[in-house]
């Protein structure tokens, strides 16, 4: 389903700058120290303090190099516009958050006990000289991240357990950690020790979380995002958590086994995470046929199984493979008696034509273990298809709105028709049944197909478009149908040949295509976005129903 993909994330940034047309320049902040420890004048500095003390850790103190700090344009040495020497240059550095707190960083930095007051607005005056700003944003993460994969100069020392046992070490730097606010959940009281209990399988990924800490940038993989996730959420990470959470539908796809959806629906329910529970059962569902021929098919676990049959929109080649399909994983897994039969009361057999009915007696081992619901199940399924629905209703008073008298997606030819995205020509002419009643079998419904890309092909298959339409597709009945069935019809959006990444609605005789990627803001974005960029294939399935009452949907 797609090759693996790496996502990179650096949710949390430290670098600042004012309104565009404010920096460089005069409005560089500044501030004034108090007497100094040798002249006993006031000092007035400027620069950010997060700045300094990466400074501080980084370049050290070597003469006049990169990284060296003056004051410029003050009264006295010990004030001014604090600059910045890089690249043979002196530079300001601007900053919107300067207050006393960086002022006297930068004060005791260049010997001064601490500064009295912080000044904006260009005080000092303009850098007459070329000006340049001094951005280190760019190469801060890989230097912090060095500092950390150093593992020296710690105080504070991080012991990693699984169950009691210990498991790894990790040495970090106090002062590195406090500047970001997501480190404050792994490091609540004071101390130099931390304890992280973690799940063995997440071991290989606190260094990177640790990591994290130290850069705010993180690469998220497939394999990764569970525990990432999982340890986001344990110690307060939020941003690196919604990130995680965001990332969920767009990996899930990846994995052609099945086995990572499986494995976040079992992590969605431990951790009581609804919105992840509906993105990997949804995912599954509208995956289903690819699923059941999946070896990760045999440990789909009951509750989940029991979940994707209530569904509607579960997208199988026919009732008839979903039973097989469930007949093969009750026998694999040994399952009770009473599962079996809660599972097998979620499959629509009036969805079945006679003949499949018949022949379940024959083929299906579950048959005879369960022969008094199955048979109460096939006479149920027999009178939809041969007693008009107004005989049952009146004298059965059967609710032919239930789950059990509604088509799924189903994408047996009989029922569905294909066009792809890159043909010459994107239409098709197809029939249906009128309706999967056995009194339909000798009528049929002709349909028309067609992907319409631009507004231009609108205007060329005579289709009246808005200019916000397309992409979208057209389908239109051009032949009879009986008044009392109506259609609620849909369209698989297939990615790459590999999954489908959305079902859309019909809205008259249009459906809207959304965006593949997101790239386009004016468009609703599929929920399991596609890498391609692009839908390799548009699939229209027909869902007839019967009308009950006198409105009808056509």
């Amino acid at each position: 389903m797609g090759s693996s993909t790496l996502w990179t994330t650096a949710p949390a940034s430290s670098t600042r700058s004012k309104a565009p047309g404010l920096c460089p320049g005069s409005s560089c902040p500044t501030a004034t120290a108090p007497w100094g420890k040798d002249k006993g004048l006031p000092g007035k500095a400027m620069a950010p303090l997060r700045l300094v003390w990466m400074w501080l850790l980084v370049a050290g103190t070597q003469g006049v190099k990169d990284g060296d700090m003056r004051l410029a344009d003050g009264g006295s040495s010990n004030e001014g516009r604090v600059e910045i020497y890089y690249s043979g240059q002196w530079g300001t550095v601007c900053e919107n958050m300067w207050d006393l707190t960086d002022a006297s960083v930068v004060c005791r930095a260049l010997g001064f006990q601490n500064a009295t007051e912080a000044l904006g607005g260009a005080a000092f005056g303009p850098e007459t000289r070329g000006v340049y700003t001094l951005d280190l944003s760019g190469e801060l993460p890989a230097a912090l991240e060095q500092i950390f994969e150093s593992q020296k100069g710690c105080d504070l020392f991080i012991r990693v357990k699984v169950r009691e046992e210990d498991e790894l070490a990790i040495c970090a730097h106090k002062l590195i950690l406090s500047t970001n606010p997501e480190a404050h959940g792994l490091w609540k009281e004071p101390g130099s020790r931390v304890t992280m209990e973690v799940d063995a399988e997440c071991v290989p990924t606190v260094k990177d979380f640790i990591r994290y800490l130290y850069s705010r940038r993180i690469d998220v993989s497939l394999s990764s995002v569970k525990c990432l996730h999982k340890l986001a959420s344990a110690y307060q990470a939020e941003q690196l958590q919604s990130y995680c959470g965001h990332l969920f539908a767009i990996l899930i796809p990846q994995d052609p086994s099945f086995r990572t959806p499986l494995e976040l629906y079992a992590y969605a329910l431990a951790t009581r995470d609804p919105v992840l529970e509906e993105i990997c059962v949804q995912f599954l569902a509208w995956n289903f046929g690819a699923l059941t021929q999946a070896e990760a098919w045999l440990s789909v676990p009951p509750g989940l199984l029991q979940d994707l049959l209530s569904r509607t929109e579960l997208v199988v080649p026919s009732e008839l493979v979903l039973l097989r399909a469930v007949d093969e994983w009750s026998r694999e897994r040994s399952t009770s008696h009473k599962e079996v039969e809660g599972l097998v009361e979620k499959v629509r057999f009036p969805m079945m034509p006679p003949r499949d009915l018949f022949s379940l007696q024959f083929n299906l081992s579950l048959y005879w273990s369960h022969e008094a619901l199955l048979q109460k199940k096939i006479l149920q399924a027999l009178e939809f298809h041969t007693v008009p629905f107004e005989l049952l209703a009146q004298y059965w008073g059967l609710n032919l709105t239930e789950d059990a008298y509604q088509p799924r997606l189903y994408t047996s030819p009989t029922w569905s028709e294909s066009v792809m995205s890159s043909s010459y020509s994107p239409y098709r002419s197809f029939q249906t049944p009128q309706h999967p009643s056995f009194l339909f079998q000798a009528s049929s419904v002709s349909w028309s197909l067609v992907y319409l890309p631009t507004l231009q092909s609108c205007w060329n298959y005579g289709f009246s478009c808005s200019s916000d339409d397309p992409p979208l597709l057209a389908l239109s009945k051009s032949s009879y149908s009986s008044p009392t069935i109506g259609y609620e019809n849909r369209a698989l959006l297939h990615c790459e040949g590999s999954f489908v990444a959305d079902v859309i609605d019909f809205k008259g005789w249009k459906a809207l295509i959304p965006s593949a990627l997101g790239t386009n803001s004016s468009r609703s974005t599929s929920l399991f976005p596609c890498p391609a960029g692009f839908f390799s294939r548009f699939q229209v399935v027909i869902r007839p129903f019967y009308l009950t009452n006198s409105t009808g949907m056509d």
